[in-house]
């Protein structure tokens, strides 16, 4: 947490930086923010501090650092009088620019909502989330101050988000002389994410596009791997933009899913051609047996597995691959919820996941650290993702090449996305005393490589 009481995230490095439009107040306005305006005011210190070290290093050009002045909190009672340059041809009302926090090029200001938003993601995600937002924004003072400027806004904000990942990183790394990060803070910071993207079906060509939450996580944690340097290569090497948009009318009306009763067979159908393509140590691929479901209310319905040995108790909310009865066995009563609540793919994704622990026992990978074995599966499942193709006529895969294998379904709007929120609901509880897969961080990182390499870039994680 931030030594002055924090309680930290990476949250919204997706918060809108939309550049053209703005309030302001003069700093001696500001509203009283006791819980979270000392932490917000170090944070801003901090970034300042990293960019003055940053942007000569890596641009070659000095960083001119924002006054007091140029940092606007705004809220429903801000003269509107004083509003910024960039806001004066847009709106004079606050509901003009409720919710919002955004850079203004015009006037180099750095504006935010001090009324609605800002109190909203500090009680939601906690006070690291408002120092989140704040480097994001901060990304395209950067953007500005190098001029910076991309043919499609969803290529700026990304940039942001990395930009943001990269200023995280010196705070995790103990960099910081005023503050750190907290256990749970990244996984946090996945959430906001999810809550700032584009909406499902979204066109990532479209003016004010800001990217698919997959997009977002991946441009942050690629910040967070490579640093300024990486995220200062936007405009010659672009990460891939995965934003699907919607193509026919019937995808709009599903939002993307499959009925539920179509989801399993359809996945399991579609790792049988994936996991078919290869060999096991010299051996064909066997499938796995079965899919079973279970209601782990009723004693009865409980599958025998000799190599999981679990209690009556341990099956409730499981998905897992038994191995000695070569079969993946899940609590329906999840399942049936995971739909309900984010989709067909969050579905897909839990099940190949099991699958993946099939494919390790198939090539023999044993490790004694669980969490290791559990992010190799989290990569083979980015693999396969990356394998699924993103078009009707299965003529291109996900991670961007051309098609290699028969498909039995392409990824559609949201689909990305519902891979984030599972792994949220699945990654090791913040405060576990013992890593049984990793948190969902770092599942998200594990799966990212498999996603964008293949399969042969997860051998390194069980090893």
């Amino acid at each position: 947490m931030l030594r002055r009481c924090l309680a930290l995230f990476v949250a919204t490095a997706l918060i809108a930086a939309v550049s053209a439009v703005g309030v302001s107040t003069a700093v001696a306005q500001r509203p009283a923010a006791p819980q979270y305006q000392k932490i917000l005011d170090a944070a801003i210190e901090d970034i300042q501090d990293f960019w003055s070290e940053q942007l000569p290093a890596v641009y070659g050009v000095r960083y001119e650092r924002l006054s007091d002045d140029q940092i606007h909190p705004y809220t429903s009672k801000t003269d509107m009088d004083s509003i910024t340059e960039c806001a004066r041809a847009t709106g004079r009302d606050y509901q003009d620019f409720k919710g919002n926090a955004f850079h203004c090029r015009l006037d180099m200001t750095v504006n935010y909502d001090n009324e609605g938003l800002f109190p909203r993601l500090y009680k939601q995600f906690g006070a690291f989330t408002l120092a989140q937002v704040m480097s994001h924004e901060w990304g395209h003072v950067i953007q500005t101050q190098t001029g910076t400027q991309f043919p499609a806004t969803v290529l700026s904000e990304t940039q942001a988000d990395c930009f943001a990942g990269a200023w995280v990183e010196r705070v995790d790394s103990g960099e910081s002389t005023t503050l750190e990060l907290d256990p749970g803070d990244l996984d946090r910071g996945l959430a906001g994410m999810l809550e700032f993207r584009d909406p499902p079906g979204n066109d990532p060509r479209e003016k004010g596009a800001h990217g698919s939450g997959f997009d977002r996580v991946n441009a942050f944690q690629q910040g967070v791997e490579g640093g300024v340097a990486r995220c200062a290569q936007w405009a010659t090497n672009p990460p891939l933009i995965v934003e699907l948009p919607f193509t026919s009318a019937l995808d709009v009306a599903q939002g993307g899913n499959l009925p539920f009763r179509d989801v399993l067979p359809t996945t399991k159908e579609d790792l049988d051609l994936y996991w078919g393509q290869f060999t096991f140590g010299g051996q064909p691929y066997e499938s796995v047996s079965d899919v079973i479901s279970f209601n782990p209310n009723d004693r009865k319905s409980l599958p025998e597995c000799t190599s999981q040995d679990l209690s009556p108790r341990e099956y409730k909310g499981t998905i897992f691959y038994c191995d000695d009865e070569n079969f993946v066995a899940y609590d329906r009563n999840l399942v049936r919820g995971v739909y309900d609540r984010y989709g067909d793919f969050a579905v897909s994704v839990l099940i190949g996941n099991a699958w993946a622990s099939a494919m390790q026992s198939r090539l023999g990978v044993t490790s004694d650290d669980a969490k290791a074995l559990g992010l190799q599966a989290d990569c083979f499942t980015g693999a396969w993702v990356g394998s699924v193709p993103v078009d009707q006529e299965g003529t291109v895969q996900a991670r961007g090449l051309p098609q290699t294998r028969d498909a039995s379904f392409a990824l559609s709007p949201g689909d990305l996305d519902e891979v984030v929120q599972s792994f949220l609901v699945f990654g090791d509880p913040v405060g576990s005393k013992e890593a049984v897969r990793g948190t969902s961080f770092e599942r998200m990182e594990a799966f990212r490589l498999g996603f964008f390499e293949d399969e042969k870039a997860c051998e390194q994680l069980a090893t």
